[in-house]
């Protein structure tokens, strides 16, 4: 038998791997790659990934079904202190916020500006800028499965609810919290996160975003994470397409580098929006429920990101980037 010229060998191998699928073609084609003024969205050609199917198409999707209003992926102590800033209610029931809290520019530099704009073109076609501090006590902020609840076993959480009374309604047992100042840029000054560890479907982490309200703090806006998960929200969830940097407003968490893409669809509801953000590009503006869900996550970031503002929150942030950026 005569010996193969490696040569020949060679020439093989280079025709296989040129056959292989590459599912991050294309990726390093950002705004950040380019001169200002040539933003593009990615294009979906090249991905190759299976990541589902649009709204209508009959075949089922390769994750699992989810009742009706559960959260995604379900089968269906001692806090540490944080300082507050000097705050300001002029308004009677109204939400607590410190003195000077919209003309404040947090780092308003490099990825910062970045964060703001991403918040800006994502909320604009959803309210308006509009200082309001009002109460709302009708207003919905969460309306959905407790976070130690089976299917079925819901909750609503409205705006300026007193921070205990919106933990009792969401978890039986609050654990450990964590809490600090939050320093979101493009939010108004005066906030704070409190962190929980959850086991509620996909998600593993719980943030409650409160004013700095006494004798109690208030209620303004929820964050589940899943850090372990990509998921790509169904309809009523619309995708919206730009090149974005941010896959956690609250957190103020954005790609580590400019070849990573964030899937970012919103779902409006009556009184609050939900927006739903994770790594790796799905081309369909719709899918079916219960969307697509990847556990564990494949593309970066690995994780999933969903929010809960209220539209009075909508028109605060609004009215604070249009002070902070100028228009």
């Amino acid at each position: 038998m005569k010996p193969i010229p490696f040569a020949l060998i060679l020439s093989l191998a280079s025709a296989a791997l040129a056959q292989q699928p590459k599912p991050f073609t294309g990726f390093g084609n950002t705004a950040l790659d380019r001169k200002p003024g040539r933003v593009a969205t990615p294009s979906p050609a090249g991905r190759g990934l299976p990541y589902g199917l649009p709204v209508g198409q009959s075949t089922p999707l390769p994750s699992p079904a989810q009742p009706a209003g559960t959260l995604p992926g379900s089968i269906p102590g001692a806090v540490p202190s944080a300082s507050a800033p000097t705050s300001t209610a002029p308004v009677p029931g109204g939400i607590t916020l410190a003195n000077d809290w919209a003309g404040r520019l947090p780092q308003g530099s490099g990825g910062q500006t970045m964060k703001m704009r991403d918040l800006q073109a994502l909320l604009s076609s959803f309210g308006t800028a509009e200082p309001d501090i009002a109460p709302h006590p009708d207003v919905t902020i969460y309306e959905g499965q407790r976070m130690d609840g089976a299917p079925g076993n819901n909750c609503r959480i409205t705006y300026l609810m007193p921070l205990r009374q919106a933990e009792a309604l969401l978890m039986s047992n609050r654990g450990i919290a964590t809490v600090a100042k939050a320093v979101a840029p493009g939010f108004p000054d005066g906030l704070m996160l409190h962190t929980y560890d959850v086991r509620a479907g996909i998600y593993n982490r719980l943030c409650i975003v409160t004013d700095i309200g006494k004798p109690e703090q208030k209620v303004v806006s929820i964050v589940l994470k899943a850090e372990t998960a990509n998921w790509y929200a169904p309809t009523p969830f619309i995708k919206q397409e730009s090149d974005w940097h941010t896959f956690d407003y609250v957190n103020t968490e954005n790609r580590g580098q400019p070849g990573i893409v964030i899937d970012t669809r919103v779902s409006q509801q009556k009184g609050y929006l939900v927006v739903n953000t994770t790594g790796g590009f799905n081309p369909y503006r719709e899918l079916v429920p219960p969307g697509v869900i990847i556990k564990p996550a494949r593309f970066s970031p690995k994780e999933t990101t969903t929010w809960y503002v209220p539209e009075p929150m909508v028109k605060l942030i609004l009215h604070c980037l249009s002070r902070q950026l100028g228009g």
